[in-house]
């Protein structure tokens, strides 16, 4: 490997580094700062109750009067100072990542590029090669690992999107199985209240299922007609609502319950095809990232030969 193409590597691999480095900072530097609003917040509340003590007050005056004025009014100090100590302190941290994320950001932006920049140089190399009528099979491995790159950019997106409709589905769920219990109560020994309660779930599902179907539609990774018949069953369960509360009775609240079961039985083979769906999705990354690892090693054997 001659020593331009090892500076350039350097160079990646030092890029990659700080840029990882970078992320675990940020992700440290966004805590520390929530903990400096938090103490902010308690530190007022500690220096008003020092202040109050010091002006005087109706709660001075029963201190006072108790001869413990004096303990207090040192205990709401010694609480106020240990706040602020606290509170000192994390400024002090926060000014001192906030000065290593700046360096870090001037240094990867020094290095910003360094991958293309190593790419670049070794596809000239391997082009020399080629006109001196070697074929280092360079090129044919920089697009076989891009194009594994895509796929896997790809297919992270479309679990990514599953993995919001799956939210949706449960939240769904999560109300149509509050409504089937009150559903549940209503035909045992239920009243007025069971069945609006009912219904009010039933309401608040339909509404959720909305949000569900726009998740459908981003994610075009599954058919909705699980949810369409769903859908009918809330329907028809809130079509029932004036007899279910006003003319209970048992066929009523077994009619309803039933669309209720119906809706989740839907719900749940919905899930269970997302769930399919991801797993395929899975396999498939799998896959790729052991077609991604034997290209790599491919690589980085030819580089070394460059």
């Amino acid at each position: 490997m001659d020593e331009r193409l090892q500076a350039l590597q350097a160079e990646m691999e030092e890029e990659q580094t700080l840029r990882r480095k970078r992320d675990s900072l940020e992700v440290e530097y966004r805590s520390l700062c929530s903990y400096e609003r938090e103490l902010a917040v308690l530190r007022q509340k500690e220096l008003e109750d020092v202040a109050r003590m010091e002006q005087g007050g109706v709660r001075n005056l029963f201190t006072k009067a108790t001869g413990k004025y004096e303990e207090t009014l040192a205990q709401e100090q010694a609480e106020a100072a240990q706040v602020e100590a606290r509170y000192q302190k994390v400024q002090q941290e926060i000014a001192q990542m906030e000065d290593t994320l700046r360096q870090l950001d001037q240094r990867i932006g020094e290095l910003s590029g360094s991958q293309e920049r190593y790419e670049t140089y070794i596809i000239q190399r391997a082009e020399e090669l080629e006109a001196a009528g070697t074929d280092s099979g360079m090129k044919a491995l920089q697009a076989q690992i891009h194009s594994l790159e895509e796929q896997e950019r790809a297919l992270l997106e479309k679990r990514n999107r599953i993995a919001d409709v799956r939210w949706e589905v449960r939240n769904v769920l999560g109300i149509l199985e509050d409504a089937a219990g009150y559903g549940r109560w209503d035909a045992g020994r239920g009243s007025l209240l069971s069945s609006y309660l009912k219904q009010e779930r039933v309401q608040k599902a339909k509404e959720a299922m909305a949000g569900l179907q726009e998740a459908v539609k981003r994610a075009r990774v599954v058919e909705d007609k699980q949810l369409l018949a769903a859908q009918d069953h809330l329907q028809e369960a809130r079509r029932q609502r004036g007899w279910d509360i006003f003319l209970d009775n048992i066929l009523i609240d077994w009619s309803v319950q039933d669309e209720i079961e119906m809706a989740l039985a839907r719900l749940h083979n919905f899930s269970g095809v997302l769930e399919e769906k991801e797993r395929g999705i899975l396999e498939e990354l799998r896959s790729i990232r052991q077609k991604q690892t034997t290209l790599q090693k491919q690589w980085e054997n030819q580089v070394a030969q460059l």
